[in-house]
């Protein structure tokens, strides 16, 4: 079964568990705990100004990911919750595309935006973030979005999670800038649990917009 268990998520605290809403995910190549704080544009507690007079322009909804340093130039699937309805975050439906949880902020917003990709799969040797973990501290990350704008982040850190991890620094983590985490497994390959051991996450913030 998944770890960053529902044991873990309890030491997010009950306030988060109260307003937001679990989804684990479970497939071969991808594992991932995230929480939905009710709107794609509330972080946190506190709601992004979208309204008129606002700064604020939103960003359109993220279609494009590209990451030129490892070779990735990737479809974006909106996904929400599971057909299944178990709660799970929806799962990119190929190994070739990727997947922003819609229940997040858009990249681009303050907050911190999540992006997934398969490692691998059955027949499947390398997915499109099997080299994810390459990644250098000031590569580019670009997401172009549905009006045409392209969102140029940088990485700033590599982290390796236990599977039994918790996973709040990853989805609900400091929104005073706008951040664009990547999430993908790595690790061993537990064929009794069905899982990997490693969380791989790559944290990466907003430079510009074009």
């Amino acid at each position: 079964m998944f770890s960053w268990n529902r044991a873990a998520l309890l030491s997010l605290g009950a306030g988060v568990l109260a307003v937001g809403l679990s989804i684990f995910v479970q497939t071969r190549g991808l594992v991932i705990h995230a929480y939905s704080e009710g709107t794609p544009f509330s972080i946190g507690r506190t709601p992004i100004a979208t309204g008129a007079g606002s700064s604020f322009e939103q960003p359109g909804k993220p279609v494009r990911l590209i990451i030129p340093a490892i070779g990735v130039d990737a479809n974006i699937q909106s996904v929400g919750l599971s057909w299944r309805g178990n709660g799970d975050m929806g799962v990119p439906t190929n190994f070739t595309d990727v997947a922003w949880y819609n229940g997040g902020p858009r990249p681009g917003v303050p907050g911190s935006a999540v992006i997934a990709g398969h490692l691998d799969g059955k027949n499947v040797a390398q997915a499109v973030f099997y080299n994810l973990e390459k990644l250098k501290a000031g590569n580019e990350v670009r997401v172009v979005d549905s009006k045409g704008n392209t969102l140029r982040f940088r990485v700033v850190a590599t982290k390796i999670y236990d599977s039994e991890a918790t996973a709040g620094e990853v989805f609900l983590g400091d929104s005073s800038k706008a951040r664009l985490n990547l999430i993908t497994c790595g690790g061993d390959w537990d064929a009794t649990r069905k899982l990997y051991s490693d969380r791989i996450v790559v944290f990466t913030e907003l430079v510009s917009v074009d």
